[in-house]
């Protein structure tokens, strides 16, 4: 396994592409091939092939791992880029007769070997021609086709969830006729369970009840993403001669049994987690909060998603745990302003049997309350989820919601001490009012109504 922290490489796409020089255009790149002179160069190379291979999953919408070679002299290494590493083979020497075999093995196992081994996603399709996506969606055998010009999110780490993000429709995207999606489709590698059973956090399960249970309450119409369709992924593979089977797709069943044996044996416990591939079809598409136009219209769509999220605890039994900047969205505008509670990753059920992942540390970091930074064994409540909110309005008053970098929760350092650190700046500064007046007092005055949320704010803690 590959340390991307012993060679100081960061994993994120978003802040790193222009600063690295990322290829902007790496559609058709199936694998990305890192040359240095010299043998010692192939972990010289190794950084610059974490760097580029980023590009491949930001540009690439159906891409489930990826391929790299990194060549130093005579020395070839072949890495694979999994959803929570990275493994490079021992070197291969192409100086000798073996190094040489071995290396035209690979090439031609690349070249005749089914599609989903290079890492591509046989369930997500690009028409080159037309230039959208077709995307299956479903349970076993009963999956629906959708279309899409595109992710609207994409994948920002080379590790991580994956998460990418489409508007999609039934129809297809034809060039005289204006694409009109209605579908809001999420595709992502979450943490999980191998016995679908057992996993506790899964948002089709949760979305699946919130929709049978609020949807046909006219008054919570747009305020969450309604429940299609969707679940784990499943794709065909062969098995044995021709026969082929359908296999859940995950960071397991992407290696061999051999491999993951290996990976068990050397990392022992601390082996690395279970990404399960997940799909899930939704109706309702919003917009972030930065294309809000007013204050009163901010505080309407704030008041929009904690009221779906109370009816979701109080009649669902679900605690949504990361209520952030990044999850509330609106639609329409001015009288007819909505706003929206999205992503459930991290919900639970409160009549849960099992109650351990109850006491993780979750959330968006600015907004996650005392009780979760300090990781105390109390649970997560309905009330950790408000004092979020209060956060998120502080937030959005001290820097106004229009600010790229702030309106997502891109704040300061964490300070010195860690994240319990912070639980006590937050618990301190919050019993404060000097201490509450003179921040907000010496923020600059990002938005118009800046003097509104800071004034009521400041006099609802008061309170």
């Amino acid at each position: 396994m590959v340390d991307a922290n012993e060679y100081n490489i960061g994993t994120s796409t978003k802040a790193q592409k222009c600063e690295k020089n990322i290829p902007p255009v790496l559609l058709d790149a199936f694998a990305l091939v890192e040359v240095k002179a010299e043998a010692r160069g192939v972990k010289q190379a190794l950084p610059q092939l974490f760097q580029y291979t980023r590009g491949i999953y930001a540009e690439q919408y159906n891409r489930r791992f990826a391929w790299g070679l990194a060549v130093g002299g005579k020395q070839v290494q072949t890495v694979f880029f999994g959803p929570s590493y990275a493994l490079a083979s021992p070197s291969m020497d192409i100086g000798q007769k073996s190094g040489r075999e071995q290396l035209i093995k690979l090439l031609v196992d690349w070249s005749f070997c089914e599609s989903h081994k290079l890492g591509y996603d046989p369930t997500i399709l690009f028409n080159k021609q037309s230039r959208y996506y077709e995307i299956q969606v479903g349970h076993g055998n009963k999956m629906t086709t959708y279309y899409s010009q595109g992710a609207v999110i994409g994948v920002e780490r080379l590790f991580g969830r994956h998460t990418r993000c489409f508007v999609a429709s039934k129809t297809k995207p034809r060039p005289s006729v204006e694409f009109r999606p209605e579908f809001f489709i999420k595709d992502a590698w979450p943490e999980a369970t191998s016995d679908a059973e057992e996993d506790h956090r899964d948002e089709s399960g949760h979305l699946n009840k919130i929709t049978a249970i609020l949807g046909d309450d006219k008054s919570l119409n747009g305020k969450y993403p309604k429940y299609i369709n969707g679940g784990r992924v499943h794709i065909k593979r062969r098995t044995t001669g021709q026969k082929t089977d359908m296999v859940e797709d995950n960071s397991r069943s992407i290696l061999s049994d051999s491999i993951c044996s290996q990976l068990d044996t050397a990392l022992k416990e601390r082996g690395p987690p279970l990404r399960v591939h997940k799909r899930i079809c939704m109706k309702g598409i919003g917009k972030p909060l930065k294309h809000i136009n007013s204050v009163p219209e901010l505080i309407c769509v704030m008041a929009d998603a904690m009221e779906c999220h109370w009816e979701i605890y109080k009649r669902c039994g679900i605690l949504h745990r990361d209520i952030s900047t990044n999850n509330i969205l609106f639609t329409g505008s001015g009288s007819s302003i909505k706003g929206m509670l999205i992503d459930f990753d991290h919900a639970f059920c409160e009549n849960d049997n099992n109650t351990v992942h109850r006491f993780e540390r979750t959330g968006t970091l600015p907004f996650m309350s005392v009780n979760n930074l300090e990781g105390k064994v109390k649970k997560h409540t309905v009330l950790d989820d408000w004092e979020s909110l209060l956060y998120i309005l502080c937030w959005l008053g001290t820097y106004g919601w229009r600010n790229k970098s702030k309106v997502c929760g891109v704040g300061p350092d964490i300070p010195q001490g860690g994240i319990s650190a912070r639980a006590e700046n937050s618990k301190t500064n919050a019993s404060r009012q000097t201490t509450r007046t003179r921040y907000l007092k010496g923020q600059p005055r990002a938005e118009p109504g800046f003097k509104e949320i800071s004034r009521w704010f400041t006099g609802e803690l008061s309170a």
